[in-house]
């Protein structure tokens, strides 16, 4: 195009643009742009992508540098955030968990331990640990253990997980060679059939046992204690008569599953404690430290009105926190109430013992005629000193 069509070209261009075109001299000037903008397109199709400048791959380079530290920089801040939550939550837990006297975990970890103390012949051994965790969660656990002869052994773990004051279904995993079928109580005057006395003869000498032993009749505290309480062996548990026992073995012919009793010890309380010593220190900037040291109330082994007065406080105490107290008897209704009327209106008495011993000096049960059934539930070898 020559510079005086170039010229004439802009003038037109101008004058377009400022309206200044009529008639055929308009159409005439826009028919001549769109084959222009005809002709670019058509160069633009041949055009070869354009090579990117150096300085322009370099500010892409950049550019996706500064995008993945801005990723880093939200990752971070997120992380940050977290465990920020964490902390706060975490104690937050704490100090839930940590409220009241006693505080709330105290008091849930002596439900599961009091439970299984009255509910499961081995449920004294062993304690409850606690272990808080962020968004208001405690974990508690604590082993299964079992004695049998002189030596208690880990059979197992309870963990219970709670949320504020939830309480989840306990989950009990057993380990190593335990008796997978529970042995049972024979309420009186009913016959099981299920008497073990040939399994202990035809155990060998050097071993020890556990076994269920049940009565003939409802015995006394004092009763048992007179009856087994000079033989070579030890009293573990002893099951408990609590009124609903009569209509539930007629359904199931005298057999009682799921007992209730105490241990051969008092079950002591954290108000039954007696302070021994107590000492105060200076703190380290402000206060002090008091450190105090408690002990048991003495027991004299055969105190069947110390062993009953222990047992009927827990029930109490059970009574007030039932609803955990029942998920921990496998889902069953302790119903206590009834059962602390029951005793305190007739008294203590009992159908059946746990003991454990060697097991020939076990054996010698049978000629016991206030003794009906025996069934062994652990065998050791031997591990009985004196």
């Amino acid at each position: 195009m020559s510079e005086k069509m170039s010229d004439e070209f802009k003038n037109k261009l101008e004058a377009y643009e400022n309206g200044e075109l009529q008639g055929e001299e308009l159409a005439e000037f826009e028919r001549e742009l769109e084959k222009l903008e005809q002709y670019q397109e058509h160069l633009d199709e041949r055009k070869s992508p354009p090579t990117i400048p150096i300085n322009e791959k370099k500010q892409i380079k950049i550019l996706k540098r500064s995008k993945w530290k801005a990723r880093f920089q939200t990752a971070l801040t997120a992380l940050g955030i977290f465990i920020l939550v964490m902390i706060v939550s975490s104690i937050l837990s704490a100090v839930y968990y940590s409220w009241g006297e006693p505080d709330r975990a105290d008091v849930i970890a002596k439900v599961i331990d009091y439970t299984l103390t009255v509910t499961e012949p081995y449920g004294d051994s062993g304690g409850t640990s606690t272990n808080v965790k962020p968004f208001f969660r405690v974990e508690m656990e604590r082993d299964l253990r079992k004695r049998v002869g002189h030596e208690t052994m880990k059979v197992g773990e309870l963990k219970v997980n709670f949320l504020f004051s939830l309480m989840s279904f306990p989950e009990r995993n057993y380990i190593g060679n335990v008796s997978q079928n529970q042995p049972i109580f024979t309420y009186p005057g009913f016959e099981s059939g299920m008497s073990e006395w040939d399994r202990l003869e035809k155990l060998p000498e050097g071993t020890v046992v556990s076994a269920y032993v049940s009565f003939n009749k409802m015995e006394s505290t004092d009763e048992v204690f007179h009856l087994l309480g000079e033989k070579d062996l030890d009293i573990s548990w002893f099951a408990v008569d609590t009124g609903d026992n009569d209509e539930e073995s007629s359904m199931d012919g005298g057999v009682i599953f799921d007992p209730i009793g105490f241990p051969s010890t008092p079950i002591w309380h954290e108000d039954d404690m007696e302070l021994d010593s107590r000492e105060e220190k200076k703190g380290f900037l402000f206060g002090k430290i008091i450190m105090e040291g408690h002990s048991s109330p003495s027991y004299q082994e055969g105190d069947s009105e110390m062993l009953h007065k222990q047992f009927l406080k827990t029930l109490r105490f059970l009574e007030k926190n039932e609803k955990m107290a029942n998920k921990l008897y496998q889902g069953r209704k302790l119903d206590l109430e009834n059962k602390l009327h029951y005793l305190e209106k007739n008294g203590i008495k009992h159908y059946g013992v746990v003991v454990t011993g060697p097991t020939k000096e076990i054996l010698k049960l049978k000629n016991e005629k206030e003794i009906s059934t025996i069934e062994v539930d652990e065998v050791g070898f031997w591990n009985w000193e004196k």
